[in-house]
């Protein structure tokens, strides 16, 4: 089963951009988008008909704020996963953050992690979601489901996760508040796929500014990842980042589980 995550900065915006040939191209299974920052009618009737044909579709907006946030997850429709949006936490639900799938025991959670946003100023609200998630994770583990979360972020979790970290200290993304809460995540039980089979290998960015040629000299952050319960580790046939795939200032990253 292929499992991808993608930061859209906008559905509308990377449709222009070539997501419908790379949707066919990928072929994910479960597909978990992020800052998609419209209503699903709002999108190109062509579009949503092609999507809906081939996948189950759970759109989450922003109530809060139109044109803001968001999530969705596509999953296809033969393989039976229900979708619920939200939380249930207000404070979250209302700026589309997190949606929760289901297959059986297995349990997809997908989403838009809170940004701590310049000067720090929602890094409490972002303090309070790591400590809400993980207790979620950690409720699930204990009824017997396996987990993969995934999403945007909004972490680069060690030094060797952004190219300059030294420059970042202060700055959303790489506080040691938010490092460290990123380790509640893990203290549930669950684990950061890409660096259990990568643990030295600096340079793998899925975030780059559009400032100063950023992507094209790779000065970046990795801040979407796959974190999934450990027993699953077993099943993890790849993990990749797709750095050449264009079309959003994110670039998506996959799963796939034998």
């Amino acid at each position: 089963m292929r499992f991808y995550s993608w930061n859209v900065n906008g559905f509308r915006s990377v449709l222009k951009k070539g997501f419908m040939d790379w949707l066919e191209t990928a072929e994910p299974d479960v597909l978990s988008l992020q800052e998609i920052r419209c209503e699903w009618e709002e999108a190109d009737l062509g579009v949503r008909r092609q999507i809906e044909s081939a996948y189950d579709v759970c759109w989450f907006p922003a109530t809060s704020k139109k044109g803001y946030a968001g999530s969705a997850t596509f999953s296809k429709k033969d393989l039976g996963f229900t979708h619920t949006k939200g939380l249930g936490i207000d404070g979250y639900d209302a700026e589309g953050r997190m949606i929760v799938s289901r297959k059986d025991k297995l349990v997809f959670i997908g989403g838009y992690f809170p940004n701590a946003s310049q000067g720090l100023v929602r890094l409490p609200f972002k303090r309070q979601f790591a400590k809400d998630l993980a207790a979620i994770v950690a409720k699930h583990h204990k009824a017997g489901d396996q987990v993969i979360l995934t999403g945007d972020m909004n972490v680069a979790p060690e030094e060797i996760d952004l190219a300059r970290p030294k420059d970042n200290v202060k700055n959303p993304g790489f506080t040691p508040e938010e490092r460290e809460d990123f380790k509640l995540y893990l203290g549930a039980g669950l684990a950061d796929v890409l660096r259990e089979r990568n643990p030295d290998v600096p340079g793998l960015y899925t975030w780059w500014t559009a400032r100063g040629g950023a992507r094209e000299r790779n000065v970046g952050w990795r801040i979407d990842l796959f974190l999934a319960s450990r027993p699953l580790l077993d099943r993890v046939k790849d993990t990749r980042i797709h750095a050449d795939v264009l079309g959003s200032d994110h670039c998506p990253i996959s799963l796939d589980l034998l």
